[in-house]
């Protein structure tokens, strides 16, 4: 995989093995007693409170936030700007997490200050989750590492989430919001949206991106109104920033980041911007043969994935190797990628914390007409038919399997 070193990801975990990580334990409610930001204020404390030394910008949804925080970052750079980027979840390495101008950092800057701060947390007796624990420490890094901005991204929801507790961001942008972690957030577009507008603060900017469901829109416009938060849409004219390559949906990302920008008065330079590298957005990460992996875990996210790859290989009929962890919209994913799939690969996410909608996906499968096998673990290219375009889905623990397999070293 990329830019993974196995015995220093596993030094890194075994810093921090005695604090809970709520991200393996599925089908929690969205509770104050799981998720609160009561814990995090204590540790930006013990952290010398590294918010108040960032300019803090912070993006939540359903699906985007990964991309619309590095687009956001790269515009930054190019205006001469310093930025952290603090992303969830990783796919190969964690210092995915952990990012300066779109660039992973060190594994030794990483784990000296992850050594630092978890003396701190025992001297303390202090007991967070990985996650909140892993939202201060990238802003303490970014402090450190002479950081003038940080950019978040939500883990779950927003309004009870880790990265919440910052008080004044500059900006906040939602992407779009469709249905995912319904058993923790709601089960109507309403209800989550709810969640995801309430990184909403008193006087700060939102940049609300293009919403599949109305009532997404009309949930964030009341909340920005209420507490006089001025309401954007994305830029409409992206005059000199074309990227011909680029899906649709990131396109959709770009106009909403570019808006951000012009709200900050920051002015991005074409000549010094880089795209920078989305990994499991619609990522071809081999060209002979074609492989791409895509962490697309929703019906709308799937769809999205779906328009991308005829617009990019319109002449391309992909083997789908489909893997759904557990109480995902099955039905959904599978109906979006049926009438694209030469053929289905069937198997379990490389999760064994998450579950498996394999059972789900074979049912679906047989009166669907697409051609299927079942591979319930795939750990070699063997496994696969050669020379085949492949597209891994489903999850971020199919798309790994892709990365496993076909990623560069």
């Amino acid at each position: 995989m990329r830019d993974c070193d196995p015995k220093l990801e596993k030094e890194f975990f075994d810093i921090f093995a005695d604090y809970f990580d709520l991200e393996k334990t599925p089908g929690l409610k969205y509770s104050s007693a799981d998720f609160s930001l009561a814990r995090v204020t204590p540790l930006a404390d013990l952290a010398d409170r590294p918010e108040r030394h960032l300019r803090i910008l912070h993006v939540a949804g359903t699906k985007g936030k990964g991309s619309t925080c590095m687009l956001l970052t790269a515009l930054l750079v190019s205006a001469g700007h310093r930025c952290g980027t603090f992303l969830s979840p990783h796919l190969a390495t964690v210092r995915e997490r952990f990012q300066i101008d779109n660039r992973l950092v060190s594994y030794a800057t990483l784990l000296q200050h992850s050594r630092e701060f978890e003396v701190r947390l025992r001297q303390r007796s202090l007991k967070p989750t990985l996650f909140e624990l892993m939202t201060v420490l990238a802003l303490r890094l970014f402090v450190a590492e002479r950081c003038e901005f940080a950019v978040l991204e939500t883990g779950i929801g927003g309004l009870l989430d880790a990265t919440n507790y910052v008080p004044t961001p500059e900006c906040c942008i939602i992407t779009p919001v469709s249905f995912d972690h319904m058993q923790l957030l709601g089960n109507t577009i309403a209800e989550i949206a709810e969640q995801k507008a309430g990184i909403i603060k008193r006087g700060v900017p939102v940049v609300c991106s293009p919403q599949p469901f109305p009532e997404a829109e009309d949930v964030i416009r009341r909340r920005a109104a209420a507490v006089g938060a001025e309401f954007a849409t994305p830029r409409s004219d992206l005059g000199e920033w074309q990227f011909p390559d680029l899906p649709p949906f990131q396109v959709d990302n770009f106009r909403s980041v570019l808006r951000a920008c012009d709200l900050l008065g920051i002015r991005p330079r074409r000549d010094r911007f880089v795209l920078p590298e989305l990994r499991a957005r619609c990522e071809c990460i081999r060209r002979d043969p074609l492989v791409v992996i895509d962490a697309a875990h929703n019906a709308d996210s799937a769809q999205k994935l779906v328009a991308a790859l005829r617009q990019l290989h319109p002449t391309t009929r992909f083997t789908v190797v489909l893997g759904v962890v557990k109480d995902k919209d099955v039905a959904g994913i599978f109906s979006a990628l049926a009438p694209f799939a030469a053929q289905f690969i069937l198997t379990h996410p490389s999760s064994p914390h998450k579950g498996s909608e394999l059972e789900a996906l074979v049912r679906l499968a047989e009166p669907s007409g697409v051609p299927f096998t079942v591979v319930p673990q795939i750990t070699s290219p063997a496994q696969l038919p050669a020379g085949r375009p492949l597209l891994f889905t489903g999850s971020f623990f199919t798309a790994l399997i892709g990365e496993t397999l076909f990623g560069a070293s």
